[in-house]
C-alpha cells in the first residue's frame, strides 16, 4: 500500500517478479512430489476470480497433477444474495473447469447448504466426478488485548466425523459423483463406517500429524482385518449397505433415531 506515492519507491516491489510468487512454489512442490511419490497427487485450487480458477486450473494440469480438487467457498454475508444465487456461482465455477481440463476433478465443500442433496447431484451435471466433505472452515476468535479478529485452528473430532457420516449416507447414489468422507477420520473403523456410508475414499490429516504418516498404513490394516473378521471381501462389497438408499424412507429414519436419542439416552457428554 502506497507504494506508488513516490518515485523511488516504485522499484521496490517489481509486479513481474513477485505477482505468481505462491503458484511457482505450489508448482515447485508438485513436481518434487510427481517425482517422489508412486501414487497420484492431487492438486488443491481455491480461486476468487473466474480467469484465476480457470488459468490456474489448465496451469496444474499441465504440470503434472494427476487430478484437481476444487476448494470453493463463496462466505453468504450479503442479505440481498439469496442462496439460489450462491449455489450458481459454485456450479458455474464447476462447469467452467470442468470445460477447461480434462484430469479427474473432485470438489471440496463446506456443510452450509440447505438442500445439500440437491447441490450435489446439480455439481455432477456440471462436471464434478468427486465431492469431499466437509471442508473445515478456519474459525474466527476475538482477541481482547488488541480488539480485533484472530483465526483459530481446531483439529478435527469425532462431532465432524458424524457430521460427515451423515451426509455421506444421505447423498450416497451410484449413479452420483463418488464421496470422498473428510474430517475426524482417526482409525480403521472409521474408515469401514464412512464406506460403509457411502464413501469410495477418505481424507486423514489431524491423526497422521498426531502419530505420524506410518499411522495410515495401521489404519487401513486395522480396516481390512474388520473386513476379513466380517466376511467382507471388498471395500466395494460393503460400500453404502447402510447408506439412506437402503431405507424406504429417510427422512422417517432420522426423524426416528432422533427420538430414540431423547428418550434412551442418559445425557452423559461423549
Amino acid at each position: 500500500h502506497g507504494k506508488d506515492s513516490f518515485s523511488e519507491a516504485l522499484d521496490f516491489f517489481p509486479e513481474n517478479e513477485f505477482e505468481n510468487y505462491e503458484i511457482d512454489l505450489y508448482i515447485d512442490r508438485l513436481h518434487t512430489l510427481k517425482k517422489r511419490l508412486d501414487i497420484p497427487v492431487i492438486a488443491s485450487l481455491n480461486g476468487i476470480s473466474r480467469g484465476g480458477w480457470l488459468g490456474y486450473a489448465k496451469t496444474l494440469q499441465d504440470e503434472g497433477a494427476d487430478a484437481i480438487e476444487l476448494n470453493i467457498y463463496f462466505p453468504a454475508v450479503d442479505p440481498d444474495v439469496d442462496a439460489a444465487t450462491i449455489e450458481k456461482e459454485y456450479l458455474d465455477v464447476i462447469g467452467s473447469v470442468r470445460k477447461e481440463i480434462s484430469i479427474p476433478m473432485a470438489v471440496k465443500i463446506a456443510p452450509y447448504f440447505t438442500a445439500l442433496p440437491n447441490f450435489v447431484k446439480n455439481a455432477g451435471r456440471e462436471g464434478a466426478q468427486s465431492v469431499t466433505l466437509f471442508n473445515r472452515l478456519y474459525q474466527p476468535d476475538i482477541d481482547l488485548e488488541k480488539l480485533e479478529w484472530v483465526s483459530r485452528l481446531y483439529k478435527s473430532s469425532g462431532y465432524d466425523f458424524s457430521r460427515t457420516l451423515r451426509a455421506v449416507a444421505m447423498l450416497y447414489d451410484e449413479k452420483g459423483p463418488q464421496l470422498c468422507a473428510s474430517g475426524g477420520i482417526r482409525s480403521g473403523l472409521d474408515i469401514v463406517k464412512a464406506v460403509m456410508a457411502g464413501a469410495t475414499a477418505t481424507a486423514v490429516a489431524t491423526v497422521l500429524y498426531e502419530k505420524g504418516v506410518a499411522h495410515a498404513a495401521t489404519m487401513l490394516q486395522e480396516a481390512i482385518q474388520w473386513m476379513e473378521e466380517n466376511e467382507y471381501e471388498s471395500f466395494d462389497q460393503m460400500r453404502g449397505s447402510i447408506s439412506y438408499r437402503r431405507s424406504p424412507n429417510p427422512a422417517a429414519l432420522e426423524r426416528a433415531n432422533y427420538v430414540e436419542l431423547l428418550h434412551h439416552n442418559d445425557w452423559r457428554i461423549l
